[in-house]
């Protein structure tokens, strides 16, 4: 699929943070686990917020890297872990580092998520557009810096699975950031995320909802 020059689409492929991101120039995807290497288009940057099963799976990682020769960032922590990457096509990020490729850009952020070093992501595409890529962090006062720093325009927002997650701190996370757009993701349950977007609604009415089915490509700006 073509994307026009000042567009982004994004795909949701599991029910954690899995994710791709495709530009006019570039394909990212975010923590692919649950997915075949066959399923997967080609890649120029593979993000993998932290260790946890859900969200690092090693072969995939180290194989969808071979096939593509892409560029993996990641935490010190789970670069430490992969095998097989080449040291130079590897990024171990911390909080406030960033990394450029080809006019795009990734900012490594904290994460609140009990885990190591875990991260949170923002990537400005090659035509400004923000993208907040939440993981499995819980809402934290430090965001509404982020929110003011980046003014993202879509948020990834996690709203179940992960310790301490829910619709309603996926609503604070979005009433912190302040996206144009935000996108409930990280549940299992149909349920969770059309409560986010109920309770959103009525305390944020500014700032748009999306539900994304699993697999469903959606372009932004609509």
């Amino acid at each position: 699929m073509a994307i026009p020059r000042g567009k982004v689409a994004l795909a949701l492929f599991n029910e954690y943070s899995g994710t791709i991101v495709k530009t006019h120039g570039l394909t990212m995807v975010f923590d692919p686990v649950g997915i075949g290497l066959g399923e997967l288009p080609r890649t120029d940057l593979i993000v993998v917020t932290h260790e946890h099963y859900d969200h690092l799976d090693g072969r995939l990682v180290a194989s969808l890297q071979a096939r593509d020769a892409a560029m993996v960032a990641t935490t010190p922590f789970v670069a430490r872990q992969l095998r097989g990457i080449p040291s130079d096509r590897l990024k171990a990020m911390k909080p406030g580092e960033e990394l450029d490729i080809r006019g795009l850009k990734l900012n490594a952020e904290v994460s609140d998520h009990p885990g190591n070093q875990p991260l949170t992501f923002v990537l400005t595409t090659e035509d400004g557009i923000r993208i907040y890529h939440s993981s499995d962090s819980r809402p934290y006062p430090g965001m509404r810096g982020l929110g003011d720093k980046y003014k993202p325009d879509i948020a990834l927002c996690t709203v179940g699975i992960a310790p301490g997650t829910s619709p309603r701190s996926g609503v604070e996370v979005a009433r912190l950031l302040k996206p144009k757009l935000a996108i409930p993701y990280h549940s299992d349950d149909e349920r969770a995320l059309e409560e986010f977007v109920r309770i959103l609604a009525e305390q944020e009415p500014a700032i748009r909802t999306k539900i994304l089915k699993r697999f469903q490509i959606f372009l932004y700006p609509e």
